[in-house]
């Protein structure tokens, strides 16, 4: 620390650093204006940024003649190329090959802005929004790490995460290729909840390499799971209760006869993404084809475990 032998010289020595401080922030300001001549300023990345006292010390200059003033510090804090290589402090505007449209999702990612949750859910085209995650690896950014490290923790989610999963409904065959392509496990989880129904069949060859033979077997897998363990629970008439003068043992195999025709009904066409509702549809009309309350009973009870079971039948990867 350097020592000073009153407080003149202090305050003379803290004076010429902050003037510096202030010419080089001066100089940056006035490259940007001179570059500001020719083309458009991004409304989000903008010269007077100030973040924990630093302003940007770098202008990134998009594919479409856009300026994104940015902090190196920020860049290279998450990127393990030196940002592409463009990491270093400059008075002159580097040039990228994204558009601005990609090159805002991806700072936008580095800068973890809260407002991405918003800006990028639909409307917002999802292949803008994949194919600027796909350009994270270019500058030494893994989106795995960035996007879906704590994406089980709703507060500390990344804001671009929950974007993607407001695109799940449009686009969940895009998005699990998506979290697939990235190694993004909650991503890829979260995304075949809405694929249990898709038929497999219509997947092409462009989409199943791209999405890669693991996750590939691990849809197949959900979707086999599923169908069987509908099989198994629908096999499962109401069991007897003892014979009564009004009901005896062949009744209730005439019950348990009916119950197994209309249970193959559904096995013949069954589906991973039944709803729970079309089982209480096809059994529990059952209950009223029978004179026994005993009967009765014991449809409703079955129907209403065997719907319980169904839904807590696991419904993803």
């Amino acid at each position: 620390m350097a020592h000073f032998q009153n407080r003149s010289e202090y305050r003379n020595e803290k004076n010429v650093k902050e003037e510096s401080n202030f010419i080089k922030a001066s100089w940056y300001l006035c490259d940007c204006l001179q570059l500001s001549d020719a083309t458009s300023i991004s409304s989000k990345y903008v010269p007077t940024t100030n973040i924990s006292g630093i302003l940007p010390d770098l202008v990134i200059k998009s594919s479409d003649s856009i300026l994104f003033h940015v902090h190196t510090k920020v860049l290279n804090s998450i990127s393990s190329n030196h940002f592409g290589g463009y990491g270093t402090p400059s008075h002159s505007a580097v040039t990228a090959l994204e558009d601005s449209k990609i090159l805002t999702i991806v700072l936008d990612i580095i800068y973890r802005n809260p407002n991405a949750a918003i800006d990028f859910a639909p409307p917002f085209p999802f292949d803008q929004l994949a194919s600027a995650i796909s350009r994270l690896p270019v500058y030494g950014v893994d989106p795995q790490v960035q996007l879906d490290s704590n994406a089980s923790n709703a507060a500390t989610a990344h804001p671009i995460y929950r974007a993607l999963l407001a695109h799940a409904t449009p686009h969940a065959l895009e998005l699990y290729i998506l979290a697939a392509q990235h190694k993004m496990e909650s991503l890829a989880v979260a995304a075949s909840t809405y694929l249990v129904g898709f038929h497999i069949a219509d997947l092409n060859d462009e989409q199943a390499e791209a999405m890669g033979p693991r996750y590939l077997r691990r849809l197949i897998l959900m979707q086999s799971r599923r169908e069987s363990m509908l099989k198994r629970i629908l096999l499962q008439p109401p069991y007897p209760h003892p014979s009564t003068p009004d009901c005896d043992v062949l009744d209730q195999k005439m019950l348990t006869k009916a119950w197994t025709l209309c249970a193959a009904y559904f096995v013949w066409d069954i589906r991973a993404d039944l709803p729970s509702a079309a089982l209480e549809n096809l059994l529990g009309p059952l209950a009223g084809h029978v004179s026994c309350e005993l009967c009765k009973r014991l449809i409703r009870e079955q129907v209403t475990k065997i719907v319980g079971e169904w839904e807590a039948v696991k419904g993803t990867i």
